[in-house]
This record gives C-alpha cells, sequence and structure tokens, in this order.
C-alpha cells in the first residue's frame, strides 16, 4: 500500500463513481487517485439490485451524468438495454441494475488501460496529520491523502426502533428480518403465501410491492406508515416557465409561495408537477439563504410533504400496488414502529399509538441510517453537524466545515448527505453535477 496518495475518495458506489468519472475527465492522472471501498465501483447500495424488479424512479432523459450531453444515458440505454416494460406513458423508466451497469461501463472507458488504486476496505476513522489525512481501514490498515473527497452515498438502512429477537433460529432471524433491503436479495427467500410487513410507505416499499406482485405472491401485505398515503406516480411533465419568485423569502413566506404557485389539479396530473419541477430549479439556492434555525424548523414542519412529492414513483410500481389494493391484498396500519418482536414463526410490531401489525416477515422500508464515518468527524471536532442535524456541515465548494466553522482546504463531501446544507441533492443528475464542479476545482 502506498505511503502518500494525492486524491483519494471514499466510498464506491454511485458518488464514489461519478467523481472518479469526472476526475478523470478534466485530466487527472489515474496514479494520483485512489478509490476505497468494498463493492463494485459505481453500484453500491442504489444500483447493485439482485432483483429485476427494482426500477428507477425517473424517466431517462433525466438521468443526466455529463451537462454537456445531457442525454448520454438516454442514448446508451436505447442501444444496451433489452426492457420492452421500461416504456410507459410518462417516458422510460429502466431497471436500476441496468443504471448500475451504465456507470460501470462509464468508469471502465474512463479509465481506458490505465489501472486504478482500488482499495478493497471500509474507512473506519478521518484523522488529521499536520496538512494531511489518515484513514484507518477496517483491515487495521493507515494510509495518509493529501486531498480527502468523503463519497458515501446514503449510509445502509437501520432498524428505527428496538429488536427484541425473543425467540427463533439465527437463520431465520436472518431472512425474515430484513434490515436492508436495497438489493433485493432477500425477495428470492419469500414464500407466495407469507403475511409480509413493510416498515414505512415510501419508494423502497413500492418496490418491495412491486418486486412481489412480478413473483406472483399471494399473501397479505401489511404497510406501517404514519399516512394512508405512496408518493404518487410520474406524470410527462416539462418545465415550461421560471417562478418569479418574492426578495427575501422567510420560510413561511416560502411555503405561501409554493402553494400559490402549484395549480389545484391533482398531484399526478401533468399540470401539477410542471408546476413543481419548476419551482424547484431555484429552492436550493433559496434554502441556502436560510440561517440553520430557519432550515431545521422548515424541515421539521413540512418535511414529509417534500419526500411525498419529491419522490415520486415509477409507473411500473403504482400499477402493482392497485393490481394489490383490488384483490384486497394490501392494506395502510397508520403509526410508527415502537418494538420488533420475534417469536419463530410470526413478527410482531407493536405501535406507538397502541396498535400492532403481525406477519411472518418484516422488511424495513423507512431508509432511515446512520453514517458512522461522518458521526466520528463531527464526535472528534474535525467536523460540525449540519442545519438539519443529518449529516455534517459544508459550505458551497463542498468543503467540510470544522467545529468552528472554518472550511477544511483539502476535505470535501459530496452526495446525498449534503442535503443539509445545499438542499436538494438526493437524484443522480445533481450528484453528477456536484461531481462535476468539485473536479474544477481540484488541483494536482
Amino acid at each position: 500500500m502506498r505511503n502518500s496518495n494525492e486524491i483519494v475518495i471514499v466510498g464506491d458506489g454511485f458518488a464514489a463513481a461519478i467523481m472518479l468519472i469526472h476526475l478523470l475527465r478534466k485530466g487527472v492522472p489515474a496514479t494520483s487517485i485512489t478509490l476505497v471501498g468494498l463493492g463494485v465501483i459505481g453500484q453500491g447500495n442504489a444500483y447493485s439490485c439482485a432483483s429485476q424488479s427494482y426500477r428507477l424512479n425517473v424517466r431517462e432523459d433525466l438521468l443526466i451524468t455529463f451537462s454537456d450531453d445531457p442525454l448520454h444515458f438516454a442514448r446508451w440505454a436505447q442501444n444496451h438495454i433489452q426492457d420492452p416494460e421500461a416504456k410507459t406513458t410518462a417516458g422510460y423508466f429502466y431497471r436500476r441494475h441496468d443504471f448500475g451497469r451504465y456507470v460501470s461501463e462509464l468508469v471502465s472507458h474512463e479509465l481506458g488501460s490505465r489501472q486504478l488504486h482500488h482499495i478493497a476496505a471500509r474507512v473506519t476513522k478521518i484523522l488529521r496529520r499536520g496538512d494531511d489525512w489518515s484513514l484507518r481501514l477496517g483491515t487495521h490498515d493507515e494510509f495518509i491523502a493529501k486531498q480527502l473527497i468523503i463519497a458515501t452515498g446514503n449510509a445502509p438502512p437501520i432498524w428505527p426502533c428496538n429488536v427484541n429477537l425473543k425467540l427463533g433460529s439465527p437463520a431465520w432471524i436472518h431472512t425474515h428480518l430484513v434490515e436492508n433491503p436495497w438489493t433485493g436479495e432477500y425477495l428470492q427467500e419469500i414464500d407466495s403465501h407469507e403475511d409480509i410487513i413493510l416498515l414505512g410507505g415510501g419508494l423502497t416499499a413500492l418496490d418491495a410491492i412491486n418486486a412481489l406482485v412480478e413473483q406472483g405472491h399471494r399473501g397479505m401485505i401489511n404497510v406501517i406508515t404514519p399516512r394512508k398515503i405512496f408518493p404518487p406516480v410520474q406524470a410527462p411533465w416539462q418545465r415550461k416557465q421560471e417562478p418569479k419568485w418574492p426578495k427575501q423569502l422567510s420560510p413561511r413566506g416560502l411555503i405561501r409561495f409554493i402553494r400559490e404557485y402549484l395549480p389545484s389539479a391533482d398531484a399526478t396530473s401533468s399540470e401539477w408537477q410542471c408546476a413543481w419541477e419548476e419551482l424547484r430549479v431555484n429552492l436550493n439556492m433559496i434554502w441556502q439563504q436560510f440561517s440553520s434555525s430557519q432550515r431545521f424548523i422548515l424541515l421539521k414542519r413540512v418535511g414529509w410533504i417534500w419526500s411525498l412529492y419529491r419522490f415520486r414513483a415509477a409507473p411500473q410500481t403504482i400499477a402493482s400496488y392497485e393490481q394489490l389494493r383490488k384483490k384486497n391484498q394490501i392494506q395502510f396500519i397508520l403509526g410508527r414502529a415502537k418494538q420488533i418482536i420475534c417469536a419463530e414463526p410470526k413478527i410482531t410490531v407493536l405501535l406507538g399509538n397502541g396498535g400492532e401489525s403481525v406477519g411472518e416477515r418484516i422488511i424495513n422500508c423507512t431508509g432511515v441510517g446512520a453514517d458512522l464515518l461522518l458521526n466520528n468527524l463531527i464526535s472528534s471536532q474535525l467536523a460540525m453537524p449540519d442545519a438539519i442535524q443529518q449529516s455534517i456541515a459544508i459550505d458551497t465548494n463542498f468543503r467540510v466545515l470544522d467545529s468552528n466553522q472554518q472550511a477544511w482546504e483539502n476535505l470535501w463531501l459530496i452526495g446525498p448527505a449534503t442535503m443539509g446544507s445545499l438542499g436538494d441533492v438526493v437524484a443522480a443528475s445533481a450528484i453528477s453535477k456536484q461531481a462535476e464542479q468539485l473536479a474544477e476545482q481540484m488541483k494536482i
């Protein structure tokens, strides 16, 4: 292992891969880059899907990896993907596995015959060593990075409540309590007559529903969620104009303007979604103008509404849900999980409102996760919490802020974890734009 590494990227999923791609495209030598991560570069939790039923929730022309060639993926998909079911009236919604294959091919193309220094390990701690960074690995090795980019993506899901393993063999517990469902490997273990509990009612739950329908599931599906609603289906929307935003908006004024701008049409209509997407263009700039306390209050009050309409669903997944609904094979159970009790062969979920749900398998679809590496940076005062207390704070140049709110000159963060500082940064196209902008700043 090299003692000193010029540029180190921590992560192996989409954010890390697209950062690597943009660095290579800007002429940074592959010999100057080290990537640290356990998985296949470019796939990560989101795109290393074992299930062919997991689909992207955005149409193909919105997956922009290069700002100077926005339809790159759309063209690639036409030539490399055989998926008749991808086509809908709202556009093409391809399998996530195929998008992961696309990213892997981009990495291979940009590298060419060059070899990348890829360390197959997990970074457990980051320390300051003079002007550089010391990275400790799960293998107990340690090495130095002169410039460090954290691109770990979304943290793997963890149970949002206490799990009581009252009775059950280790093998049964491992297969019937699905803590991280993102790859879909658990699906092949499910008997078609099992009663399933889905903990959470967002896109991950819809992924599970679509997969279960496609494999002919006959058992009951119980969806535990605070609200009896799934994200709306994507419509064939197109932005038509730019909103005329008022100056010096407060959070309350922002909410009022959004309400007034949105039409009275249904949220599944092209008209409504067109207006919503027009609003999204400048929301990040407005978000960054708010104070930390304003951001925290805004997210607490309307964060769930934002998530509901921001993360709309692929038409295929909503069609699967409707199929189950018509057969009375799915039901919402309102509430939040307080405790999960395992007593083989049953699983019981106790709710905070006194209710409960019983099934034979539970799938964690909440998306709740914790990035231990980022938390460690905060505890060691090398970073400070962001405005919404979910990640570390950065400036508009992606530089991590220390506990004194000073930006490090050689430590950056990109990806979904920047949301609290920069706003709506969750889609692949937004992360690609971050990587492109950061690659412009890098010095070597």
